[in-house]
């Protein structure tokens, strides 16, 4: 049986690069200590920033699968349309995009059910995570991070679908299907400095047909 392994997400050392090498973790609690933020009052939201910045997840139950779904960026840029593919054939499941203050609040290890998923297994009472909606079984499909080089972590094939520049970093959603699971880590954590973190779910919505 593989070693499981909690780690407390903390924000200094580990937000400096997406690509760094770590222990190997299987299993992680995601907790993490929010950094001092600008005091400047934000710009205010278009209409589509405003639709994509959902603060708890809102599945639509359809017909079949609708795998688009609006990433909220930041104030600063335009929400990012991406595209999934169902982890389901049966059209029972949905997808929803949740912007979540950190720390998060959830553990996440490789999913048993879905080959290449991460999948929440626990979700803190009260915690961020828990008021954004979050919940037990919840396919974790992308999230936000921040790195430092956006080509060299595209030339390594870590999977970012676009890089935005913000002062010395880059902001950047990484799709998490079929990612190293400290990569995925990695990416999460990163999001510490931020103070929230974009993130993608798949949940099952609806039962299967007989």
């Amino acid at each position: 049986m593989a070693k499981l392994a909690i780690a407390l997400l903390v924000a200094a050392p580990i937000a400096q690069s997406l690509i760094a090498p770590r222990p190997l973790t299987r299993r992680s609690a995601l907790r993490a200590e929010v950094a001092e933020v600008d005091e400047e009052a934000p710009p205010p939201l278009t209409d589509a920033q405003a639709d994509a910045k959902k603060e708890t997840l809102e599945f639509l139950q359809t017909r079949y699968f609708f795998g688009r779904v609006s990433v909220y960026l930041g104030p600063q840029y335009k929400p990012l349309s991406e595209i999934f593919e169902p982890s389901r054939k049966d059209d029972t499941t949905a997808i929803a995009s949740v912007v979540v203050p950190t720390p998060l609040g959830m553990v996440i290890e490789e999913s048993a059910n879905y080959r290449g998923k991460i999948e929440v297994i626990d979700v803190v009472p009260d915690s961020n995570a828990a008021k954004a909606g979050i919940r037990v079984g919840d396919i974790l499909r992308g999230t936000t991070g921040m790195a430092l080089n956006i080509q060299q972590a595209s030339e390594e094939d870590f999977g970012f679908s676009v890089g935005l520049s913000e002062g010395t970093k880059q902001l950047a959603f990484l799709p998490t299907d079929r990612k190293n699971f400290d990569s995925v880590m990695n990416a999460l954590q990163s999001n510490a400095n931020r103070g929230e973190a974009t993130l993608v779910f798949e949940r099952v919505v609806k039962a299967a047909p007989q």
